[in-house]
């Protein structure tokens, strides 16, 4: 361990310390044997109910004292749906920390009593990402975005033997539209880059504490009670820290039992909620079921912010089961024939295809969070089935179709006739100043944009329509996009 590493630690435990001592002193109590006799690493037996707050707990506590604070703050700064949404995700944060309240008193429970114990952190989650869905024309749309794509870190509590990477996953994805606001907005106040600073940083903090206190996943106490009965013993105890801006009006029955479909709230068996629940129907360490096509969804952003699963069998997290299972495959940088395959790469960056040929195609498939460069003048490209990729490509022949695909970057320096996008959401194109006369195509995709580059170097970005209207003019149909103003 760095020094500065272990001066990290030292703080923290001192802030912990720190932190049970004041409350000590508020309430008279004396210190359990349990929390005497607690070591400061991971994974420590927890204080028995009753007794003062665990290590683990102090240092969540003081975590939401610090980085947490410092984020709401930032969000009031900002203001409007930003700060609401901060609103619903300190809620989060508070359905966490009882939950590893409960942690610290009882002893790990089967799945289907965990199932019970995670439902808050499930809703509170849920809220975090509906906001954004239902504000897509907002103008601080992409704050939303980074704070939803995001949210799902919270979910390492359920995630085993590995929660910490799963974690850095999760700030990566959220990365992608932070740096987003600061691009947009940096012109337009600080306080929008000092927001992104907190909201990283806090995501960033939860990394060091769960790694600190939960290595290999939610610490239970062996020598505590039933879960359930401690659960039940009393209602969830306010996290410290400041005050959470009003609440939302509380949803209502119907629509918490439809959360987990698409931007209208419509009920998806995929959502959410669903897959909370699927998760938890077996052993949770044991891995994700197979996902039969028939449940598969094609836009269910609740997915990428909630879904948790084994760390070591899917390295992205919003995707649906499948691609994790393909995820086990072994990884492929190859020359077939005349045509380059690449498949099943994950977190690599500086991918590089060279030697290339007029003749030869290349088709990426099942990669996640990887960036490839593809030398040369090539036939075709394919992009297939992946998700969180970056394909720098020189020239293309005839085309590059993207299908299956979610966050995905295309740049051209060169030329490309043709790019087809399809069952693809969330997708860039980058086009250079000699590739302006490529013609797109799109059907059943979302959140598209293409970034032209100008005389002085910067690029324009312009969004791709996504809803049409049809009106009947006799025999025949005329359809036009729908523009949204306002």
């Amino acid at each position: 361990m760095s020094a500065d590493a272990q001066l990290s630690a030292v703080i923290q435990r001192l802030e912990a310390a720190t932190l049970r001592l004041e409350t000590l002193a508020r309430t008279g109590s004396a210190p359990s044997v349990a929390l005497a006799a607690a070591p400061p690493g991971a994974g420590a037996p927890a204080a028995a109910a009753g007794g003062a707050a665990s290590p683990a707990l102090a240092a969540f506590d003081s975590l939401v004292h610090g980085a947490l604070k410092t984020f709401l703050d930032a969000s009031a700064a900002v203001g409007d749906l930003v700060e609401k949404q901060a609103g619903e995700f300190k809620a989060a944060i508070d359905a966490e920390r009882r939950l590893i309240e409960i942690a610290s008193q009882a002893k790990k429970p089967d799945a289907a009593a965990l199932q019970d114990l995670i439902k808050p952190l499930q809703t509170a989650i849920g809220k975090v990402v509906e906001i954004k869905d239902k504000n897509r024309p907002s103008p601080l749309f992409f704050h939303l975005s980074a704070v939803a794509d995001g949210i799902g870190a919270l979910g390492w509590v359920v995630v085993e033997p590995t929660p910490v990477p799963y974690i850095g996953e999760l700030k990566d994805a959220a990365q992608f539209y932070a740096n987003r606001v600061i691009k947009d907005f940096k012109e337009k106040g600080k306080h929008h880059v000092e927001w992104v600073q907190a909201y990283t940083g806090f995501l960033g903090e939860l990394q060091a504490y769960v790694k600190q206190w939960h290595t290999t996943g939610l610490s239970w106490n062996p020598r505590g009670g039933d879960a359930k009965s401690v659960a039940a013993a009393g209602g969830p105890a306010p996290a410290a820290g400041a005050a959470p801006p009003p609440p939302p009006p509380l949803p209502t029955a119907a629509q918490l039992e439809a959360f987990g479909g698409g931007p209208s709230g419509a009920a998806a068996p995929a959502g959410a909620g669903a897959l909370f629940s699927e998760i938890s129907k077996g052993n949770v360490t044991a891995g994700l079921r197979k996902v039969d096509k028939s449940e598969m969804t094609h836009k269910n952003p609740e997915l990428r912010a909630t879904s948790v699963v084994k760390a070591s069998e899917a390295p992205a997290p919003r995707a649906a089961a499948a691609p994790a299972a393909a995820a086990a495959k072994p990884p492929k940088l190859a020359l077939e024939g005349n045509k380059w395959v690449v498949e099943n790469q994950m977190n690599q960056s500086g991918l590089v295809i060279e030697g290339t040929e007029i003749r030869h195609t290349v088709y990426i498939y099942n990669c996640h969070n990887t960036t490839i460069h593809i030398k040369g003048k090539v036939n075709a490209v394919t992009i297939d089935n992946s998700k969180k990729v970056g394909v720098l490509i020189e020239s293309v022949v005839s085309t590059i179709d993207i299908v299956n695909g979610k966050s995905v970057q295309v740049q051209v320096t060169g030329r490309a006739p043709t790019v087809n996008i399809d069952k693809t959401d969330g997708f860039q194109l980058y086009l250079s100043k000699t590739a302006v006369d490529v013609e797109v195509f799109s059907a059943k995709s979302s959140e598209m944009n293409i970034l032209i580059e100008g005389e002085d170097g910067e690029y324009t970005e312009r969004p791709v329509p996504e809803q049409f209207k049809t009106v009947i003019r006799g025999n025949s149909l005329l359809t036009e996009t729908v523009e949204h103003k306002g």
